[in-house]
């Protein structure tokens, strides 16, 4: 998904060893899975040649089509012929390679441009006791999930008869990413007993598993009452070095460390279960122009300013869930051990868990609750100026962040299933077509296919631009006739139905061309010209990234654009309506959110008369 540094080995076995630890202490996989195939070199480069054709002109076509059979008569088969070696010698040739390009050995913040929001329903907390109560609940409700998930009753889960891989439910919490120069490592925890929550900046430890279970929900409300009590003078912003790029973070980390008990401090966040974020009330004029939803994402997206919650974060613990008195509950996490589907599985999960305990009977708080420990940082003028430099990195990222969220209302999958369209295509064309109606030209459309069917594997892309859904985009801005622009969006759907279902058994384009690359630059093998042809470049400069993140609540994942001068667009598909987090740069002057987000739902009412038709 990303244009990245190179991954560096150093990183590769540490990852490793972090996959294994975790299975070691936890086995959720009741059936055995296939390992990842390595797709057919000649398929693979067809459904490339495919997948470029709509993104060149003709003269740039042929230049590829060169390129490709020069890459198929040289180095393609003796790539290929070691990537099947690594196959032969790998319980997953491809994700050691991918955690360490995509996530561990990604260099820029990984606010907005990696790590993704999930935004729950706007709540109404009517007095500070219900705030408190909450954010207890919300503790105690990721607490029995984890007790859930270790106890390994959670049941596989199958795609129709395939079992689907069950590790990543184990991955998140307890996890944590800690910085270092080029490759950052990915740590594990698998007997978290403590928490960390934040509050205005400051950072407290609080054990909450003892031998007698999880701590109790009037001694959890007195500690979190005392920690907002103690918290009312600012602590200092040093969450905020965490929001920096990865080089510059992890050069401050190592001064961090160094001073006071600063290293015990950090040690005490890194094995922690999660980080529970006790936010400020968000400024009223962030609402002038924006809707709720659009506000509460830049929230967990980056905290908003530094002035706000920015520095209230841990943006290396996997799973912050943020809460607020005016009503925000929401989580960030960080994407290295896992994808988005087990998180809203656990979204899900504590909403519910709230919902339950909604109307339970108020009572008093402990007197004999235990306190928190205060993790006082020490600084010095080098950290303090660091401090200064990520204050203004955040805020420039946060300003140039625009999300525009929203329900679409008119429908949901329900009634794109009575017509007999798959949702997902029809949805994925809607958001091909908006590109294009508002860019005047198809985007290098990226959709994420989940390859959990398969051993330690973690996603493929789905590219989900084709000539047919070009084809359609030109044809519905046009006066052709009603028939005519059916005819185009079915064989668009249909085309895009056949893409993502090679796809999700692992015999896509991008992951395969991926570990013949990895080959060459392992092995010293001069790069093939193929990578810098027009045709890969164009087509991995992805100008569209959307993926369908499913939660039965009222939650939505969303995330920033992947390339400086394209969207982003999450969405969770519904019974009656359809969740979508739409995002772009304001730096970049060829975007605007606002003209995607009503292209796209003024695509999806067309698109349905279509159907109808």
């Amino acid at each position: 998904m990303y244009k990245l540094p190179l991954p560096m080995t150093h990183g590769i076995k540490y990852t490793a060893n972090v996959f294994k630890a975790i299975k070691r202490g936890l086995n959720l996989n009741t059936h055995q899975l296939p390992k990842q195939p390595v797709p057919d070199l000649q398929d693979t480069v067809e459904k490339y040649l495919r997948s470029v054709k709509p993104l060149l002109d003709d003269y740039e076509y042929c230049q590829t089509e060169a390129v490709v059979e020069k890459f198929m008569q040289n180095e393609a088969p003796i790539l290929h012929k070691k990537l099947l070696e690594k196959f032969k010698n790998t319980d997953n040739w491809m994700t050691e390679w991918w955690i360490n390009k995509a996530y561990l050995g990604y260099r820029n913040p990984v606010i907005v441009h990696s790590s993704p929001g999930t935004i729950g329903p706007q709540m109404n907390f009517r007095e500070p006791y219900s705030f408190i109560t909450n954010a207890a609940r919300i503790v105690i409700a990721i607490s029995e999930y984890d007790k859930l998930v270790k106890s390994g009753k959670i049941k596989q889960e199958f795609v129709r008869n395939e079992p689907l891989d069950m590790q990543p439910y184990g991955m998140f919490l307890g996890s944590h990413r800690q910085p270092a120069p080029i490759c950052d490592k990915l740590l594990h925890n698998n007997d978290a007993k403590h928490i960390i929550i934040i509050c205005n900046n400051n950072f407290y430890k609080l054990n909450i598993i003892d031998e007698s279970g999880i701590m109790p929900e009037n001694s959890l409300k007195a500690s979190l009452k005392d920690i907002i009590d103690r918290s009312q003078i600012e602590g200092d912003p040093v969450g905020i070095l965490t929001g920096n790029h990865r080089d510059v973070w992890a050069e401050d980390y190592n001064i961090l460390i160094s001073l006071g008990n600063n290293k015990n401090n950090i040690k005490d966040i890194e094995t922690s279960l999660f980080a529970l974020c006790l936010d400020k009330n968000m400024p009223q004029e962030a609402f002038n122009c924006k809707n709720v939803s659009s506000v509460r994402a830049v929230q967990c997206l980056t905290g908003y300013s530094t002035d706000v919650n920015a520095a209230n974060r841990w943006h290396d613990k996997t799973v912050q869930y943020i809460i607020s008195e005016d009503g925000c509950v929401g989580m960030l996490y960080e994407h290295s051990p896992c994808e988005g589907g087990p998180i809203a599985i656990l979204q899900d999960y504590v909403l519910k868990y709230l919902a339950r305990r909604e109307n339970a009977a108020r009572k008093e708080l402990d007197k004999s609750f235990p306190r928190a420990t205060l993790l006082k940082f020490e600084l010095n003028e080098r950290i303090r100026e660091s401090i200064s430099q990520a204050s203004c990195a955040v805020n420039e990222l946060s300003e140039d962040t625009d999300m525009v969220c929203f329900k679409f209302k008119d429908f949901g999958f329900e009634m794109i299933k009575s017509l007999k369209l798959s949702p997902d295509s029809f949805i994925q064309m809607a958001m091909n077509t908006a590109f294009y109606k508002v860019q005047g030209k198809p985007p290098a459309h990226y959709e994420t296919a989940s390859l959990r069917r398969f051993h330690n594997a973690r996603t493929e892309c789905i590219r989900s631009t084709s000539t047919d859904s070009v084809y359609f985009a030109k044809l519905l801005i046009s006066n052709d006739s009603t028939q005519a622009k059916k005819q185009a969006m079915l064989k668009a759907i249909d085309t895009h139905k056949k893409i993502v279902s090679e796809a999700v058994i692992g015999q896509g384009v991008d992951r395969h061309l991926f570990g013949l690359k990895m080959i060459a630059l392992e092995e010293g093998i001069q790069l093939p010209e193929f990578y810098k042809d027009a045709g890969y470049t164009r087509s991995t400069h992805f100008t569209l990234t959307s993926s369908q993140v499913a939660y039965k609540t009222e939650s939505f994942m969303c995330y920033g654009p992947v390339a400086p001068d394209g969207y982003g667009c999450c969405y969770n598909p519904r019974l009656q309506d359809i969740f979508f987090a739409c995002s772009s740069f304001n730096s970049c002057p060829t975007t605007n959110t606002e003209d995607f987000a009503n292209a796209l739902q003024e695509t999806l009412r067309e698109m349905l008369e279509l159907a109808k038709s």
